[in-house]
Parts: structure tokens; C-alpha cells; sequence
């Protein structure tokens, strides 16, 4: 009896620790969600597919009314998939009316990370995530 109680204290204190652990994250990624909702951004990479080297990555950024968002400071990060290799930082240009441009260099082929740190003249921060998978060598 006393083997069965303690049996299920241990399962009750595990269901709250996984319920408390998602109510935290789902809390996180809800505000870094909202502080972006009325912002668009498309991403796209030249050469397609990407091979190991130099590659364009554009960004168009627009309100939610499909209106250019000007006055950006666009900061793209580049990550291998695995653990061990530094980050790549670089800045895009604006290119014109809601367009920002970069190069990224990609050292070596597999999978990778961009993270785009995006910061709007109003003060707002955007944090997006893109999967370039399969990047391949030369």
C-alpha cells in the first residue's frame, strides 16, 4: 500500500513538472508572437538550391496591410545544424521600400540555421527562424 502511494505522488509530481514546463514555454512563445503579429516577413536564398559559398538572402518585410516596412536594422545569423561550429553574423542593406538584402557565406555543406534579428524604427524586435537543409557542397 505504502509502495503504491508513493508510486503516484512520483507520477503526480512529474505530470506537474511537465505541465508546468509547457505552460512556460507556451508563455514565451506567445509574447514573442504578439509582438510581431501586424509584420510579414518572406525570405528567400539565391543560388537555389544553396551550395557551399556565397548566397543572397532577401528579406521583404510588410505590415499587415501589405505596406513596406521602412527603416529596418536587419541582422542575419547563420548556425550549423550541429553543435561545435561558431555562428556567422551579417547585416542586410536595404535594397528599397520594405527590401533587405545580405550575403550569407556558407562554409560547409548540411543543414543549416538562419536567424533573422529584426528591429523596427518603433523598437520592436523580430526573431524568425529559417531552415536551410541541405545546403551542398561544391
Amino acid at each position: 500500500m505504502r509502495c503504491r502511494s508513493m508510486h503516484r505522488r512520483g507520477y503526480r509530481a512529474a505530470a506537474l513538472m511537465v505541465l508546468s514546463a509547457s505552460l512556460l514555454a507556451a508563455a514565451g512563445c506567445h509574447r514573442a508572437h504578439d509582438a510581431a503579429r501586424d509584420i510579414r516577413v518572406e525570405t528567400t536564398l539565391q543560388p537555389e538550391p544553396v551550395r557551399v559559398g556565397n548566397a543572397t538572402i532577401t528579406l521583404r518585410i510588410a505590415d499587415g496591410q501589405a505596406n513596406p516596412v521602412r527603416g529596418a536594422q536587419v541582422q542575419i545569423e547563420g548556425d550549423m545544424a550541429h553543435p561545435g561550429m561558431a555562428p556567422v553574423f551579417h547585416d542586410a542593406q536595404p535594397l528599397g521600400p520594405g527590401s533587405y538584402a545580405g550575403t550569407m557565406k556558407f562554409d560547409m555543406p548540411g543543414d543549416w540555421v538562419l536567424l533573422e534579428h529584426i528591429r523596427l524604427t518603433d523598437g520592436r524586435r523580430i526573431e524568425r527562424q529559417v531552415a536551410v537543409n541541405g545546403v551542398a557542397a561544391q
